[in-house]
């Protein structure tokens, strides 16, 4: 398994992880390409994890799994993208987008339109932008005025 190694994040303080949990991405997320080397971390006890930078201590993303909130999401993931992650049927993935949670929190989004699929064969992960044009970079979580436990179940069209 490997000896447990520590990191020191801004946000989450000293965390410790082994090397097989590591995450190595092909290409970096949108807006910060150099950053390659990334572990999940669980989110105290909720549906929410932290993808933690470990080439910059103070870049964490929340993210979560979209079938919590959607369960009808059906994301079309490109060839080019299933080829650049090495993935092979029987196709062995998780995938989790990243969330957005403005100062109100029932105002939460999700990006269901460039979720992160993870080879969960080589530890190989990259943001795809998926070819379904109904689902939107900023999906609101829960209805307007709702509250938490009421996600939608379909995106905006």
């Amino acid at each position: 398994m490997g000896e447990l190694e520590s990191f020191h994040s801004q946000k989450l303080g000293w965390i410790r992880f082994r090397p097989d949990q590591v995450i190595e991405f092909v290409e970096g997320l949108l807006g910060f390409p150099e950053l390659r080397r990334y572990v999940l971390i669980d989110h105290r006890k909720g549906v929410f994890m932290w993808l933690q930078s470990l080439e910059d201590p103070s870049i964490a993303f929340l993210v979560v799994d979209p079938w919590v909130f959607f369960p009808h999401y059906s994301p079309e993931v490109p060839d080019e993208d299933v080829e650049a992650l090495g993935l092979e049927e029987p196709y062995n993935f998780s995938l989790f987008c990243l969330v957005t949670v403005p100062a109100d929190p029932r105002k939460m989004t999700v990006n269901l339109k460039g979720p992160v699929v993870v080879n969960l064969n080589n530890r190989r992960a990259k943001q795809v932008v998926v070819s379904n044009p109904e689902y939107p970079i900023r999906q609101p979580v829960f209805p307007e005025g709702g509250e938490e436990g009421q996600g939608e179940g379909e995106p905006e069209g």
